[in-house]
């Protein structure tokens, strides 16, 4: 885990978080793409965090219209989400209300 310390285009806070989840055997929320592949190179398992959102709702905790309106929430606010991504999330979304 060395060499996550040495990152110089990792910010503390990923380098923390995959270290721990590197130590613990745990699966890291990160929406990042080099975050993510650097994760995948150390055999790190992520998620993202319209993967949680889709989770909350397949387990019932929140109803459909609650993720849409977080997804696009999280939009308004920054969060980057590639069209087709958005799209992709939209679809699922409308496959679990059905």
């Amino acid at each position: 885990m060395s060499r996550l310390q040495q990152n110089t285009q990792l910010s503390d806070a990923a380098i923390a978080v995959l270290t721990c989840a590197a130590s613990n055997d745990c699966v890291v929320v990160m929406d990042g793409t080099y975050g993510r592949d650097v994760a995948a190179a150390e055999g790190i398992t992520t998620r993202g965090t319209a993967y949680l959102i889709l989770l909350l709702v397949k387990r019932d905790i929140i109803h459909v219209d609650e993720a849409r309106t977080a997804i696009d929430a999280m939009i308004d606010e920054g969060w980057y989400c590639a069209p087709n991504v958005y799209a992709a999330i939209i679809r699922k979304l409308d496959s679990l209300e059905n």
